[in-house]
């Protein structure tokens, strides 16, 4: 695709401009914003288009279609191998999140492709209902999402993957065609092929390629939970039924765009409880996860001493910590599901299991609170991971690999071994009840050393992962990071079986082209790579805390937790409008592309980058909610003050920047200001400096604090406070500060009002 796309912006918005229920954008801050996901890629789109509705997405594809430009679907972005990034058109389903049937009797639900996995939980959790599948990522990733890359999550023991959810799929073609797909039986789906509609057309194909393959597809495909790597072939030699919803799971957005799935929903468990397990190594915890599994539990999760020390020096997450009693090599967080009854007898002998599984101590999970910090931690251990300066950064590419439960130790052992040979170091987390290990090792992509020991490690796990019998993606999804190693895994045969699928849903290849199917070199396309610029920049703020402005923005990994609509405080621009635009991701997505040269330096301060700072609030919500401490309220200050430099400040800023000498004006002539500021004369008067005429003007009080203050009692002591009297309490509000004066006064303290001049903050906003 062109790096200058104009020709094909025109015609899209000619195509779609007045018929879209969404919006197409194509600026290049648009782009830049839709460019990446939480992976290590950046491939910068033609353009996106959020759809709010099936006709939107047939549309969508048609334009794509005529103009011979390639569609990738996304929801929020949350994925972790690039599947997710759009060399041309970026077709974005998170605003299509409508919940459309809920039957509780047949624990069923019907839903849109961008509803989050959290908020239908939500919606069916008061019913003593759970969808099955729960990733670390379950307040922000669209069931779409899930449906590409075939999640799972903690429980994947007891509800399995995303397919197992499934019930029927919506689906929209290449062509335009929409299909209804779902498990039929062989006789039926035999006389369903007879038809001449889409579906018979796939229905067919799928049975000639299950034929023709049938053999290979039995020998190499892997017997366990956890295998999500190619298309789901083994659906196509089961000899009971037919199911394409299968094939569609875990396709990452290269056979077709779904507008509708069916879901089955599970009944919660009576109980649930955790308990946590220290090792002195890893491959003992690996160990250790067979003598667990043989108490039925409902998930084991592996934690390393690395993600536990990033954790405890993270004060938003220190408390979730605490059940970590020790400095171990490695934890398991064992869960179990069931009765009171049977969770109180697990409990009962639960030193004696620590004991058989050679853990150094053993500690009980059982109130919500610890329970919550606990499973809080392990979702946000990824971008906790990535909080650092550090040039090496833990790295997904081999992080998502799976092996048979009983071959974990040595799988662990040997990697371990591989990341050592190498020169450098690794996180262990993830889902050790499925063999399926999260390992990141740490490497600097923009260093060519960095990026060539990315490639020697990304074969040799392939390698080994080949050589355990299991699979190189088990639940993230193949996308940029592992699609060009499937071979080592199955072999040319079934990789030409997965080109007849590509070819049957996708003749043109034009749904998200190079995953999975003719996939590049797994280290190009990096969003940091060899050769990145940084524009110089000479910034007001240090951020030395955080290596410098350019560091601080390489915070931001696009995990998206600044997506979430619900709980705690980040982002509230984006909780109103929903716009990736006012994401804390999309923010430093923008600083992020200006600094490395992919937008114009001018762009720094330019319209574009107001929009997107505009409704940033500077809550700094998002330096302790974003597990990697990306602070863009800081940011925004530095863009303020970086476009006044360059064009001024306006009458607006200057006016709320003075906000105290102004109000200290005001002071002087309490009654006569006061009878002005909400006369509709003094709106239009501040309308000129660009404040909304509806706003009404600060008021003052009658006596300052500052003068109240003589007057108010004292304590005898010995304790001394000193009452920082700032602009609302000195001039509008000096009842706060006077009853803060009586109620220190009252536990016997001296207060003193020391001469402080304005704390900054105005100028700063």
């Amino acid at each position: 695709m062109p790096d200058k796309p104009e020709p094909y912006v025109r015609e899209l918005h000619a195509a779609l401009d007045g018929e879209l229920e969404g919006y197409l954008r194509t600026d290049e801050a648009s782009r830049a914003m839709w460019s990446t996901d939480a992976s290590i890629y950046l491939r910068k789109p033609v353009g996106v288009v959020v759809a709010r509705s099936e006709e939107d997405v047939k549309l969508t594809i048609s334009a794509a279609r005529e103009l011979g430009l390639s569609i990738t679907p996304r929801g929020t972005g949350t994925s972790l191998a690039g599947q997710a990034t759009a060399p041309g058109l970026a077709l974005d389903v998170s605003e299509m999140r409508r919940a459309l049937e809920i039957d509780l009797e047949e624990r069923r639900c019907v839903a849109e492709p961008g509803l989050v996995q959290g908020e239908l939980n939500a919606m069916v959790e008061p019913h003593g209902l759970v969808f099955g599948a729960d990733t670390s990522t379950s307040d922000v990733a669209t069931l779409g999402g899930m449906i590409g890359n075939n999640s799972a999550g903690m429980r994947s023991l007891v509800y399995g993957m995303t397919s197992d959810q499934v019930l029927g799929l919506r689906c929209v073609l290449a062509s335009g065609e929409t299909v209804e797909l779902s498990t039929l039986g062989r006789e039926e789906a035999r006389e369903r092929a007879r038809h001449a509609d889409a579906l018979a057309r796939l229905l067919r194909g799928a049975m000639e390629i299950g034929d023709r393959y049938g053999d290979e597809i039995r020998r190499r495909f892997p017997k366990m939970i956890r295998r999500v790597s190619g298309y789901g072939l083994d659906a196509l030699v089961d000899p009971e039924s037919l199911d394409l919803t299968r094939l569609v799971c875990g396709s990452e957005g290269t056979l077709a765009v779904v507008t509708r799935a069916e879901f089955r929903l599970h009944p919660l468990p009576e109980a649930r409880a955790l308990a946590s397990f220290e090792f002195d190594s890893l491959s003992a915890a690996a160990s250790a996860t067979r003598r667990f599994l043989e108490t039925d539990p409902s998930a084991i999760e592996m934690l390393d001493d690395v993600a536990i020390g990033r954790a405890r020096a993270n004060p938003a997450y220190r408390d979730s910590t605490r059940f970590v009693k020790g400095n171990p090599k490695a934890v398991l967080v064992v869960e179990w599901s069931g009765t009171q009854r049977e969770l109180d007898e697990i409990f009962g002998h639960l030193d004696e299991l620590a004991g058989e599984a050679g853990a150094l101590a053993a500690t009980p999970l059982r109130t919500k609170e610890e329970m919550s910090q606990t499973v809080r931690l392990r979702k946000s251990t990824l971008p906790l991971l990535l909080g650092t300066a550090d040039e090496e950064k833990p790295v997904a590419f081999v992080e998502d690999a799976a092996v048979p439960p009983d071959r974990l130790e040595e799988f662990v052992v040997r990697f371990e071994e591989i990341v050592e040979n190498n020169g450098t170091w690794a996180c262990f987390y993830g889902h050790a009840s499925v063999g399926c290990l999260h390992v990141r090792p740490a490497l600097d992509t923009s260093d060519p050393e960095g990026v060539s020991r990315m490639r020697r490690i990304a074969e040799e796990v392939a390698d080994l992962v080949v050589d355990c019998g299991g699979s190189i993606s088990g639940e993230h999804g193949d996308g940029l990071s592992r699609s060009e190693f499937m071979e080592k895994m199955y072999g040319g045969e079934i990789l030409r079986a997965f080109a007849d699928v590509k070819r049957l849903f996708d003749p043109r290849g034009m749904m998200n082209p190079g995953v999975i199917v003719a996939p590049p070199r797994m280290d190009r396309q990096l969003r940091i790579g060899p050769g990145r610029k940084r524009l110089p920049i000479r910034t007001g703020l240090s951020f030395g805390d955080q290596g410098g402005f350019a560091k601080a923005i390489e915070l931001c990994n696009g995990s998206g937790f600044c997506r979430k609509r619900t709980g705690g405080t980040m982002c509230p621009s984006y909780m109103v409008t929903l716009d990736e635009q006012d994401t804390t991701r999309a923010r430093a997505n923008m600083l992020r592309s200006v600094i490395e040269g992919t937008l114009p330096p001018e762009e720094l301060t330019g319209r574009r980058m107001k929009e997107v700072m505009d409704l940033c609030v500077g809550c700094k919500a998002c330096k302790t909610e974003c597990p990697s401490g990306v602070d863009v309220a800081s940011m925004k200050t530095e863009v303020l003050y970086q476009t006044g430099r360059q064009h001024g400040f306006s009458l607006r800023q200057k006016a709320a920047g003075h906000i105290r000498r102004q109000l200290a004006l005001a002071a002087m002539i309490p009654s006569p200001y006061n009878a002005v500021a909400g006369t509709r004369f003094a709106r239009r008067a501040a309308a000129l400096a660009g404040i909304d005429p509806r706003r009404s003007l600060p008021r003052v009080a009658n006596k300052t604090f500052s003068k109240r203050f003589p007057g108010l009692p004292q304590g005898a002591g010995p304790a001394e406070v000193a009452l920082f009297n700032d602009t609302w309490n000195e001039y509008q509000r000096p009842e706060v500060g006077e009853g803060a004066v009586r109620l220190f006064a009252a536990a016997g303290a001296r207060i003193h009002l020391p001469e402080v001049v304005c704390c900054g903050r105005p100028m700063l906003s």
